[in-house]
């Protein structure tokens, strides 16, 4: 039975009792997988649903109401002051359950200049030094160390509102985002790994989870994968014509923005349908759910695509870089909260289509020179 958390709540008709239902995680799903933690990732799945649940609330109030507070690297970068009170309290709430844990929000980093470098390098701060992030005097990156030796430490990766232009104009296309990454001891030779992850779209009521191991959950039900018919079909030997694909939309440069451009165009009369919902979480939600086939995207930040990581893997899909290797032939590694440009698909229908539709997109990718910017 699902856990429940009864609170008031403010309304347009006033102050009235609701009760949020936590996700349960399926028991039936072989827990033997081993994760980088031994830490009780129920709690921390509870703990953050409610911080992303409390922020939708903020914003939902706030949608299309209120004025932009000032920009980041350029007037397509919108912040807000919800996007900070978000933050704050997300924050607060997972502070409060896990006080000797890191945190790293968007919030924090001043990306006024060069903004893909400043949030590789809070990104790096944080994982090599398993502190929360601050900024020095002089605005510069800093993370606070962990003078404890704390084993089994947990990072949560936050954007209090993904997809801010969207929420500034009212459009229902915004999410709350919260990744977990277990931090391997300083002895450890193991990599940092997204263990948990929401993405909460308050307007939709949508609230996305997944726990590394326990699979990957809609509203507290969870997401099957494919099931394979009776008699099973041969696997295609194409799927992109019949693919509806969202194309990021990379607003920090001008390069990026040039190889969406580029992709849109190529793409356009060799799929189903093209999207661009301008959120990444959202999107990746939405490849979790099979209702995107896939995503691609360039220059994403961790804080885009930390819950998403382990979202769309639980689901059954492929989070990959979107690299080539030579001429001859093309190779897509699986990607990490570092990595900046993604290609993700969601489960696949039929056995041995796995990485079929990912192949795809990058070779149409590097026959019109999207791969670089």
């Amino acid at each position: 039975m699902a856990l429940s958390l009864s609170h008031e709540a403010n309304t347009n008709n006033g102050s009235e009792s609701e009760s949020y239902i936590y996700t349960t995680l399926d028991d039936s799903i072989n827990t033997t997988s081993t994760t980088t933690t031994s830490r009780n990732l129920q709690q921390v799945l509870h703990t953050i649903e409610y911080a992303a649940y409390t922020a939708g609330k903020v914003a939902l109030s706030t949608s299309g109401q209120i004025a932009i507070k000032s920009t980041k690297a350029n007037i397509r970068d919108l912040v807000t002051e919800s996007d900070v009170k978000c933050q704050q309290l997300i924050r607060e709430i997972i502070e409060e359950e896990f006080p000797h844990d890191a945190f790293l929000g968007e919030e924090d980093v001043d990306l006024s200049g060069d903004c893909s470098a400043a949030s590789s390098a809070a990104l790096d701060a944080v994982l090599s030094g398993g502190g929360s992030l601050s900024l020095d005097d002089d605005g510069d990156v800093a993370s606070s160390s962990n003078n404890d030796e704390e084993e089994d430490r947990l990072l949560f990766i936050v954007d209090p509102i993904d997809g801010t232009t969207n929420f500034q104009a009212g459009l229902p296309i915004y999410a709350m985002s919260i990744g977990v990454v277990a931090l391997p001891s300083s002895s450890s030779s193991s990599l940092p790994e997204v263990v948990a992850g929401v993405i909460y779209n308050p307007t939709l009521g949508e609230m996305t989870s997944a726990v590394r191991g326990r699979g990957c959950y809609l509203n507290n039900r969870r997401l099957q994968q494919p099931q394979q018919s009776q008699h099973e079909l041969p696997p295609r030997t194409s799927i992109l014509n019949q693919s509806l694909i969202n194309v990021g939309f990379p607003i920090s440069k001008e390069s990026t923005l040039q190889a969406s451009s580029k992709a849109v165009a190529a793409l356009a009369t060799k799929v189903r349908g093209l999207r661009m919902v301008a959120c990444a979480s959202q999107a990746m939600a939405w490849v979790a759910q099979s209702k995107f086939n896939a995503y691609f995207s360039w220059d994403l930040n961790g804080w885009d695509v930390a819950a998403g990581i382990v979202i769309v893997e639980e689901s059954g899909g492929l989070v990959s870089k979107m690299v080539v290797v030579d001429d001859d032939g093309m190779t897509s590694s699986r990607a990490g909260v570092e990595t900046r440009d993604m290609i993700i698909t969601c489960p696949c229908e039929r056995r041995g289509e796995e990485g079929l539709l990912r192949d795809e997109l990058i070779e149409v990718l590097k026959e019109n020179d999207c791969l670089d910017y």
